[in-house]
């Protein structure tokens, strides 16, 4: 089986989103599309990028060219020809290199009619999910949007991680209305890197140990690893982070290190599968 064609499809929605302290930008995805000779295509779907536009002349003006002619189950040779080419010498873009690789799974899970779970040495089944709010909320429409996902109809989730990162004050008022409404439910936040220093991040985790949260998501920029390692000594509650970083050897430096309780690879941006 090869690769015979590459494709990129822009998808851009009719409306803007916040997501937690990021700037608010036009709601977009970018869908890959790999093409082989026997019938079988692979798709990969990249998400909120501030430019998914530049993601698809990137594949296809720099990546196609690497991946027409391969073989889709020789994954990590198709990883080490991008990464050698790309991530290694110009930073490349991690969500173009990983839409190549979940897009070959595709194909492999296709061709041998298998989950890619299983085809990985899968462990487990079933996993325990949890809502995650797409945007910031004010206290009280959170508990509006939170209150929707607890509904049996609409997901009948047990477990909830909010956006947060504007302000201790308003952060911890947006934590106790959540927990004096919902005194019984998992809840994580994610702060997304709203905060920038050690200090301003451990009056954030004192806050959420206040309202039992269940860990803080990369209260800082996750390129301060030192810093990250800093403030989970000091931390009460669990650190997680690591769904912006790429690649086995960052994730080694990050668990070298210590800086998170928690890593959460996201497939999308580490460079595929067996990258996390």
């Amino acid at each position: 089986m090869k690769i015979t064609d590459v494709r990129t499809y822009l998808l851009e929605l009719d409306f803007k989103i916040k997501i937690g302290s990021m700037p608010r930008f036009k709601a977009s995805g970018l869908y890959t599309n790999l093409i082989t000779d026997e019938g079988i295509d692979g798709w990969a779907l990249s998400h909120w990028n501030l430019s998914n536009l530049a993601q698809k002349q990137f594949i296809d003006e720099a990546l196609k060219k690497l991946v027409i002619g391969k073989d889709p189950f020789m994954t990590e040779e198709i990883f080490n020809e991008i990464y050698q080419n790309s991530n290694r010498i110009m930073f490349g873009i991690p969500q173009s290199t990983s839409a190549v690789q979940i897009a070959c799974w595709d194909i492999i899970g296709k061709a041998t009619k298998q989950p890619i779970y299983k085809l990985l040495g899968g462990r487990k089944k079933k996993v325990k999910a949890y809502a995650s709010m797409p945007r910031g909320y004010k206290a009280k429409a959170a508990v509006g949007a939170v209150e929707a996902v607890l509904n049996p109809d609409l997901g009948g989730f047990k477990a909830v991680k909010l956006r947060i990162g504007n302000g201790a004050k308003k952060d911890e008022k947006l934590l106790k209305e959540i927990r004096d409404a919902f005194p019984k439910i998992d809840i994580m936040v994610d702060a997304n890197s709203a905060y920038h220093s050690v200090t301003e991040a451990l009056e954030i985790a004192r806050i959420c140990d206040k309202y039992d949260i269940t860990w803080l998501e990369e209260p800082i920029p996750t390129d301060n690893l030192n810093a990250l390692a800093k403030l989970r000594e000091l931390s009460p509650v669990p650190i997680a982070g690591g769904e912006n970083d790429m690649g086995i050897f960052r994730f080694e430096d990050i668990l070298s290190r210590g800086s998170f309780d928690i890593l959460q690879p996201d497939v999308t941006r580490s460079g595929g599968f067996l990258q996390l």
